[in-house]
């Protein structure tokens, strides 16, 4: 890793400022998460206090810039920081640039310029990046990476020099790489045809003998079908040996798609062909049978493309999704994309994915059909440059889908009788056998002979090569030779059939699923389908709250245990502990098995339900305290199985679980930005509380109050207040003074966003007589001090909103910690203190981004753009309140997206783009007078020098103009303009 300027390579530093610097260069200018810095520091053993020493080494690699002249190359953001350098300043993008230029040269046939291209990429190459550097595993990942896009740009050059004649020096070259790289078969390939088209066609044939002994001895395997196809053009003397194999395709990693831990088996035909598909046609679909490797092949195909598309690859597995209506904002949410409070998913598609050129892969369509082919066909005709690869076991029925059938693995062909007349080192060339072998245990490979190939062969037929079926049966071999399997085969239960019965390929799932089910003991049978009420994951205590295990029954970790030994259910590793998964197919199997019994598919539903209310009732207490993080991350992990359990209760009889689970997400939704869906869900348990007992009733003054906040948020003031009002009324009627207190909180909050500053404070002071908790009377507080602020009188705030820091230090909450560090950053600014409100904001802003808390995120990154505005850096000050306004704009928080917009006018007015700072500040008043609010009193005067600015430089006609425009505009339109 090296850092140069004209006069020479700079000086870093230490390692850790080395690597550090490595890690933000290989990713400019975008944006490295803290998270992603911490581990590709430290890996897997970071210090107790990652981040502030993060920030650390910041600070001193900015201050190493800067003395070099190089300030304002590392910038902060909300999610971490980036090295604001231009793509050609890094050699790793000049690279990736040189060899993309190449690979469109190559398609176009213009040789020469591809081979100018490839030579000057690769004179860049001097050796893996990062290699004198400490990393972690994803800088190593993008290293290989690299390392694998250097192999391909060689072999794309090598292939251009065949295309122009130069056998000779290619045929020297190659000599020298198959040696460094002998497992390269597209190497090899490349040397075969240089050989052959200068005449030597013995030593063509030779060196795939070379190759040949190379792969056998070191991997075990025979060569792929090039070098065998190869082989046999120049046996046969074919005139195909004139032809060039194809330029490979770039390749980079794609932090959307998924890795697979085990390796992808035979295929490679299938995958060109739908590569070449995908390269005619914009939609592809992979259909067959549940488990036939649809998903696998979909992520080879994706992890090859991506390169050739501006945007990669996105991978979006539907499985957990259960209704069709949940489809466009799983979508949407699955590429980042948030939509507002006028924007719904699909809308939010279209708008961003229009000038997107990527490929889009839904993975497990077939439950959600015609959600799917509708969001597609809607992709599709908005968004030219998308192209969609979906699998499932039907096609989508879309004008112009290209459907492939995917299928099944290669089985040894059996004789009369069932005979097999072939040795083992004859039946190991089938790739369903090799699945089978590969993931079968290495003691029963090892002492595989000859005798065991008719075994092998029967159990590969008898469940036609389905790969899901080959590894569930590969898991007996733990306890059953293959010839045992084999056996097995036979029995009738093996082939029960219990649906699809018109197709054969699904009665070989059902067989190898049902096989594996009639393992297990009749109380553990239970429990297996059971299990398939959980949607996407669960951990250990999910479990035993749905099997409700009595006194003397066998432990739920045993029985779980015992489902993971026989593959039935799929560990995951997560940051909330260890959870567990049924893959889809063998959920949907055991969803039939429950079916069949209506009143325990009953129970465990119910079940599920409770304990899902249970766990967000719980985690709900938690989001007010010091175990805020843990219940962030338990609500997150369980949103597919809260999605559900709300369904469940939408459809019974008894109203209240469904209300009480709807306010217990409220807070989660709020500190997670999700506003409309916590919205959604607390109005669809109000529309039910007329079938609510009396005794309910706090609990209906607790939703009313969810929803005044959602309403307050995306800046509904009317329905805000009303809500707000009711909830009010109905905890007072009750004496619920800690509800009482919460909605006069409300109604100060609204009154102070309208700018009834006397208001405000007058509802406060009625919440702080009330009696109620330490947590809620700091809130008290806090808002106090937020409109003391926002009204000028920054003494009175100081004194407040210190004391609510304080009682919050003691509460150990570090989201309302961070809340008072912004509102003092506040204070301070407009003080004129701006490197104390600096550092209070950059420590709120670690806290908000460590718990993904976007309301806080986005309020940080607007004060921290003010700061950098009076700094005189206005670029760097444009860019962050940009992002702030992007946030504020996803969140639906118009108050505060209008005095973002008068910000950004008063900084392009510095910049000397007066016509900008018109539009901007005509759109802010726009969007007031929509909502019903003034400019902030604290914020007149820079607002008044805004206007004037504006008046004083504009003609009285340019100003018309420029106020027309952006009193006209979008906020959405208005950022697009922005940079």
């Amino acid at each position: 890793m090296e850092f140069a300027d004209p006069t020479g390579t700079m000086r870093i530093g230490g390692p850790r400022l080395r690597t550090l610097l490595g890690l933000l260069g290989l990713r400019a200018p975008a944006v490295v998460s803290r998270e992603a810095l911490i581990d590709g520091i430290w890996d897997a053993n970071p210090p107790t206090a990652a981040a502030l020493t993060l920030r650390t080494y910041v600070a001193h690699l900015r201050r190493r810039l800067t003395a070099s002249s190089l300030d304002g190359l590392i910038t902060t953001r909300a999610s971490g920081y980036a090295l604001n350098v231009p793509p050609e300043w890094v050699d790793v993008r000049r690279f990736e640039e040189r060899v993309r230029l190449a690979g469109t040269a190559l398609a176009a046939e213009a040789i020469p310029q591809a081979v100018a291209h490839l030579k000057a990429g690769l004179r860049l190459w001097r050796g893996d990046v990062l290699a004198d550097c400490t990393t972690g595993a994803w800088a190593r990942a993008e290293a290989t990476r690299l390392r694998e896009l250097w192999h391909f740009a060689t072999e794309d050059l090598l292939t251009a020099q065949l295309k122009l004649g130069d056998y000779a020096a290619v045929t020297s070259e190659l000599e020298s790489l198959v040696a460094r790289h002998p497992l390269r078969e597209r190497l090899w390939e490349l040397l075969m045809l240089a050989l052959s088209q200068a005449g030597r066609r013995g030593e063509a044939l030779n060196a795939y003998r070379r190759a040949r002994a190379r792969l056998v001895d070191e991997l075990g395997v025979e060569p792929g079908p090039g070098l065998r196809r190869l082989e046999a053009t120049i046996l046969a003397d074919d005139s195909r040996q004139q032809q060039k194999p194809a330029a490979s395709a770039t390749r980079r990693a794609q932090p959307a798609l998924p890795s697979p831990l085990t390796r992808l088996v035979g295929r490679h035909a299938e995958l060109a062909e739908v590569r070449a598909q995908l390269t005619q046609h914009r939609l592809v679909t992979l259909t067959g049978v549940g488990g036939c490797g649809k998903t696998r092949m979909a992520i080879a195909v994706a992890r090859e493309l991506a390169p050739g598309f501006a945007h990669g690859a996105w991978f979006i597995d539907l499985a957990p999704v259960t209704e069709h209506a949940q489809v466009q904002a799983v979508v949407a949410a699955a590429l980042g994309i948030s939509e507002g409070p006028y924007l719904g998913p699909l809308e939010a598609l279209t708008e961003n994915l229009r000038s997107w050129q990527c490929l889009l892969v839904l993975d497990n369509c077939e439950h959600l059909l015609d959600a799917c082919a509708a969001l597609t066909a809607t992709l599709l005709s908005s968004c030219p440059a998308l192209r969609v690869l979906t699998t499932s076991r039907e096609a989508l029925g879309l004008p112009g889908e290209v459907t492939f059938p995917v299928p099944l693995l290669a089985v040894p062909p059996l004789g009369e009788g069932g005979a097999v007349p072939m040795r083992l080192d004859e039946v190991k060339r089938y790739d369903a056998v090799c699945l089978l072998l590969e993931r079968s245990t290495a003691q029963t490979v090892r002492y595989l002979t000859d005798a065991d190939a008719p075994a092998l062969a029967a159990v590969c037929a008898a469940v036609d090569g389905l790969p899901l079926a080959l590894e569930l049966v590969a898991t007996r071999t733990e306890v059953l030779t293959v010839k045992e399997i084999a056996a097995r085969l036979n029995e009738p239960s093996l082939l029960r059939v219990r649906r699809y019965a018109e197709h054969p390929h699904h009665r070989v799932l059902d067989a190898s699923i049902e096989w594996s089910h009639d393992l297990l003991d009749m109380p553990t049978q239970a429990r297996f389908r059971q299990l398939a009420v959980f949607a996407g994951g669960f951990s250990l205590a999910a479990a035993e709250a749905v099997w409700h295990p009595q006194p003397g029954e066998r432990p739920a970790v045993d029985a779980l245990s015992d489902l993971v030994a026989k593959s039935l259910v799929v560990v995951e590793r997560q940051p909330t502990g260890t959870r567990y998964r049924l893959l889809e197919t063998i959920r949907r199997w055991a969803w039939d098995r429950l079916a069949e019994c209506p009143p325990e598919r009953t129970a465990a539903r119910e079940r599920h339900a409770a304990h899902v209310l249970h766990e967000a009732e719980q985690a709900d207490q938690g989001l007010c305290g010091p175990s805020m993080a843990d219940g962030l991350e338990r609500l997150a992990a369980d949103h597919d199985n809260v999605r559900t359990a709300m369904a469940w209760y939408a459809e019974t009889p008894n109203p209240l679980p469904q209300l009480r689970l709807a306010v217990a997400l409220a807070r989660y939704c709020q500190l997670r930005g999700q506003y409309r869906q916590g919205q959604l869900w607390i109005r669809q348990a109000l529309a039910r509380q007329h079938e609510l007992p009396a005794a309910e009733t706090v609990t209906v003054g607790a939703a009313w109050a969810s929803d005044a906040m959602f309403s307050f948020l995306v800046s509904n003031y009317g329905e805000a207040q009303a809500s707000a009002e009711r909830a009010l009324e109905i905890h007072r009627r009750h004496d619920d003074h800690a509800g009482a207190c919460r909605a006069l909180r409300l109604l100060g909050s609204v009154a102070r966003e309208r700018g009834e500053y006397e208001a405000s404070l007058a509802c406060l002071q009625q919440a702080a007589a009330l009696p109620c908790d330490d947590f809620a009377a700091a809130g008290v507080l806090m808002l106090s001090g937020f409109t003391a602020w926002l009204a000028g009188d920054l003494d009175q705030a100081e004194q407040l909103l210190d004391k609510a820091y304080r009682r919050y230090q003691s509460s150990g909450d570090s989201e309302c910690l961070a809340s008072a560090q912004i509102h003092l950053a506040a204070v301070a600014y407009y003080r004129g203190r701006n490197e104390q409100a600096r550092e209070l904001v950059d420590d709120a802003l670690t806290t908000f981004s460590k718990l993904e808390v976007k309301e806080g995120i986005s309020w940080a990154l607007d004060l921290l753009g003010l700061v950098e505005l009076r700094q005189g850096k206005v670029s760097s000050a444009i860019g962050t309140l940009r992002a702030s306004l992007d946030l504020h704009l996803a969140l639906g928080d118009r108050w505060r997206q209008s005095s973002l917009l008068d910000a950004l006018a008063q900084a392009f007015v510095a910049r000397g783009e007066v016509s900008r700072a018109a539009e901007l500040l005509a759109l802010a008043a726009a969007l007031r007078e929509t909502i019903g609010t003034v400019v902030p009193a604290i914020e007149l005067p820079a607002w008044q020098a805004t206007w004037d600015a504006v008046q004083e430089r504009l003609s009285e006609q340019d100003l018309r103009t420029a106020r027309i425009r952006g009193g006209t505009a979008t906020v959405a339109g208005m950022l697009a303009k922005i940079s």
